[in-house]
């Protein structure tokens, strides 16, 4: 049986810097920001713990250079942003993309179950802004857009997070499992089309 080739360490800059997001993004994602060490991430990436220092300054420092990137990410997803962009326009992507906002969110309610203050590891928050403005560009002023934008966020949080159980309480297979997701995304979509009198 051939031997697999070690996996080849970063060089430079970028490289490195890169390498020690992607790390912390996958084990923070999985284990929670709380409990992944400076060097479990830095084994992880295949660097000198030191480097994490000396690129990030700490710990907190790398965890917010994740958190802006998972999030900048995730908005560049949901494409150039339009000043009259609407709901049924932009929550197709946010809803498909579950690689990138499922690790920005766990890492998120990984945080907050440990008792921890999320505006510690992001300070900005575009994917909300832009859910607010598209929910009053979509219904009108009159409809108090950061509720919807609060409801819209919470159920896909809840429901990429209940997951497992969620299926398991329905007793569903992969199949039958998915198309209730997709069921439950064109509710979604459904809910928050304008009514004919919202029409412009």
């Amino acid at each position: 049986m051939p031997i697999s080739p070690e996996p080849q360490k970063p060089i430079g800059r970028e490289s490195v810097r890169n390498a020690l997001i992607q790390s912390a993004t996958t084990l923070c994602a999985e284990k929670g920001p709380s409990v992944v060490s400076v060097r479990e991430i830095a084994k992880h990436a295949g660097v000198n713990h030191g480097l994490v220092h000396r690129h990030f300054g700490s710990k907190e420092g790398l965890l917010t250079e994740v958190m802006h990137r998972l999030a900048n990410e995730v908005n560049t997803a949901l494409g150039p942003e339009r000043g009259d962009e609407t709901l049924p326009e932009i929550l197709p992507q946010l809803l498909g993309d579950r690689t990138r906002i499922g690790a920005h969110w766990r890492i998120i309610a990984h945080a907050i179950l440990a008792g921890e203050d999320p505006k510690e590891l992001q300070s900005e928050f575009p994917v909300f802004k832009r859910l607010v403005a598209a929910a009053e560009n979509s219904l009108g002023p009159d409809c108090n857009p950061e509720a919807i934008a609060t409801l819209l966020v919470s159920s896909g949080l809840g429901l990429m997070l209940f997951n497992p159980f969620l299926k398991a309480a329905s007793g569903q297979s992969d199949t039958d499992w998915e198309a209730t997701r997709q069921g439950m995304y064109a509710l979604l979509l459904k809910a928050i089309r304008p009514t004919p009198s919202q029409q412009p």
